[in-house]
């Protein structure tokens, strides 16, 4: 798998997608060093790192300044897809990660309790 977090059928992954680890949103955020890379091992930090990520994906996206409660079911699929695919997001294997977040996001709802 890619740094991208999205493996390809050349990755001999069948073009299966993956979540991003921790580390690549530190990446992405300019953080990358093996102190910061440590403390993605602790879960608090680790749900910080992605909420930091995905809020920066957001703001580089066409609908940057949509309150997340009046997002689209779309623009939720490009956000899923942008956090998987990173840099490539568009590709094939990313939409498909964000088409398949688009199913899920009411019981992932509904397990948070919202």
């Amino acid at each position: 798998m890619g740094r991208s977090g999205c493996a390809s059928a050349e990755d001999g992954c069948e073009g299966q997608c993956h979540p991003l680890d921790p580390v690549d949103g530190v990446t992405r955020l300019g953080l990358d060093n093996p102190e910061v890379e440590k403390a993605t091992q602790d879960p608090a930090t680790n749900v910080y790192i992605a909420w930091e990520y995905l809020a920066q994906l957001k703001a580089e996206s066409s609908f940057a300044d949509v309150p997340p409660d009046q997002m689209t079911p779309a623009q939720y699929q490009e956000l899923a897809a942008r956090y998987n695919g990173g840099p490539g997001w568009q590709t094939n294997d990313a939409q498909a990660y964000g088409r398949g977040f688009s199913r899920n996001i009411d019981d992932a709802r509904q397990a948070l309790g919202d």
